[in-house]
């Protein structure tokens, strides 16, 4: 009785599992949308099938190992009900290796194989030496050898001999070029074998159809190890003339699988972070205590990371009807759409993201913003007079922390920052050193002294601060310098000269705001003297 039960039993075992194996169906689906977000993506693919009367698993397989289960939504049309989803993770089916891998190990093939025959080769002329070596007694003795034999023999020895010794000397010397090379790229397929997904997921639909009928499918779902930093590319040609602000985006994916031709959305959210509101704990004093129980907080808001910059050059052009006309790029092809909690670039075109994790520029707009230039120098720091930019109304731009790269008149001046979250109604951005502005900061001997008065020592320090314009257009600087600031009684300091300068008597900052004309010079005096008593010192003065 109990072996019956048993049989009966495994054959009811075996018959469903040939009944779900019949069932399952695969179906080949490709992704057609992808919302990048600061940190994760959001993808969107589709499938189409026919299913037959009855219950089938439509299986969707080849996906990203990244998927975040809970977030997994399947939708479906025709005349079937969805029953059930499974997320499982599949490690027996790797991912596609991508492009630079099979690269990678096909140097790595033909690298092994020049290492073995040099290894080969000196195995020969090591054998052939020991041959040599041992068949080196001639005659024997019997009878002797005669002098121009040995000669000859000696002089074929010699030769051989040699040869096989440089011979060795150019195996050692390829062989420690192969060895230098295949560490290197040894060491770089492990690098990016670490950071690949070798496994892959499945997503398991269990369906029902009342009769045979067409259906197709939408899944979507998170995956992390994806992500978008904004940089910027800031153009200025004249002072005169807005500045050029080219919004870009550096999109990088490791999901495991290649996003080929999607259409791209990029989001300034951020999903990762806690959606929960903060909540204020009871702060309570009690002494003995070094510290206080502090309310509770989410993690401030980051900024995210740089990518290296770039200098493409988004002022291509194309020659058509043998007239040059203005290439398009991403930004022709961008909208904006914003909704309460976060804002979205829509990228009309198809997009190719590789899962190389490597940064990708998206052009994603442009603009032409006003902006009013202005010069600003600190000669005590720096001679250098730096060009600055103020924009307002730069909140229009839907602008995110991030790099800029800075160019003036068509030349390359170096890098910013953008930072949008300063509560300030102007964005203040530098293009660097314009050396067509000189200035200069000297010490006046004449005016300078040190002078003994009863206890007290007092010295008098005296500055001439000279700007001068060389440009051939007017200019408005900014110029700005400092005397101290006493924390001890004892201290006395006094402003004597500082050429109607605005004055900021808490921090001792001056600052001259100068309209300069065209080769035009202006000079300030700074004079002030410290007094303190004469047996004590100042390190810092």
């Amino acid at each position: 009785m109990i072996k019956s039960v048993f049989t009966i039993g495994v054959v009811v075992l075996i018959g469903h599992t040939a009944l779900s194996a019949e069932s399952e169906k695969a179906v080949s689906s490709q992704i057609k949308d992808v919302t990048v977000y600061l940190n994760g993506a959001e993808i969107n693919r589709s499938g189409n099938t026919s299913l037959n009367a009855g219950d089938t698993y439509v299986l969707f397989e080849g996906l990203s190992p990244n998927i975040d289960a809970n977030t997994v939504q399947v939708k479906g049309k025709g005349n079937f009900t969805i029953l059930s989803v499974v997320h499982r993770l599949n490690h027996l089916n790797q991912s596609e290796k991508p492009k630079d891998i099979l690269a990678l190990e096909d140097s790595l093939e033909s690298l092994q194989m020049r290492r073995d025959f040099q290894n080969a080769l000196q195995s020969v002329y090591n054998n052939e030496e020991a041959m040599i070596l041992a068949n080196k007694s001639i005659g024997n003795k019997d009878v002797g050898v005669d002098a121009m034999d040995l000669s000859e023999v000696a002089d074929l020895f010699r030769k051989r001999l040699t040869e096989i010794q440089l011979k060795k000397l150019e195996a050692k010397a390829t062989q420690k070029k192969l060895r230098r090379r295949l560490d290197i790229i040894v060491n770089q397929l492990n690098s990016l074998n670490a950071k690949r997904n070798r496994s892959t997921s499945e997503i398991i639909v269990a369906v029902n159809a009342g009769e045979r009928t067409p259906a197709k499918f939408t899944l979507t779902y998170y995956v992390s190890g994806a992500g978008w930093t904004p940089t910027y590319d800031l153009r200025a040609t004249k002072i005169s003339e807005p500045v050029q602000l080219d919004y870009k985006a550096k999109v990088h994916q490791s999901s495991g699988v290649d996003w080929n031709k999607v259409n791209l959305t990029l989001s300034a959210s951020n999903p990762t972070r806690s959606g929960s509101k903060p909540s204020l704990n009871t702060w309570v004093l009690k002494y003995g205590r070094h510290g206080y129980y502090r309310a509770s907080s989410q993690n401030k808001k980051g900024v995210a990371p740089m990518a290296m910059s770039s200098r493409l050059e988004m002022e291509e052009v194309i020659i058509y009807k043998d007239k040059l006309i203005k290439a398009e790029t991403t930004a022709d092809y961008t909208t904006v759409s914003k909704n309460q909690v976060s804002t979205e670039f829509k990228i009309s075109i198809p997009y190719t993201i590789p899962s190389d994790a490597k940064a990708h520029d998206v052009h994603v707009q442009s603009h032409k913003v006003k902006a009013t230039f202005m010069h600003f120098v600190v000669p005590k720091l720096d001679k250098d007079a730096f060009l600055v930019a103020k924009i307002t109304g730069w909140e229009e731009y839907n602008l995110l922390p991030g790099k800029a790269n800075i160019y003036f008149d068509g030349s390359y001046v170096g890098k910013s920052n953008i930072n949008p979250n300063a509560t300030t109604d102007t964005l203040s951005l530098s293009f660097g050193r314009d050396k067509n502005v000189v200035v200069t900061r000297e010490k006046l001997k004449d005016f300078t002294s040190t002078k003994i008065i009863g206890a007290n020592r007092k010295i008098t320090y005296a500055y001439e601060i000279v700007v001068r314009n060389t440009k051939s257009e007017a200019i408005s600087i900014e110029v700005q310098d400092q005397y101290p600031i006493s924390s001890n009684k004892e201290i006395e300091i006094e402003l004597i000269e500082s050429a109607e300068a605005n004055l900021d008597k808490v921090s001792g900052k001056l600052s001259w705001k100068l309209n300069l004309a065209p080769t035009e010079t202006k000079k300030m005096m700074l004079i002030y003297s410290v007094k303190y008593p004469k047996d004590k010192s100042i390190p810092n003065l």
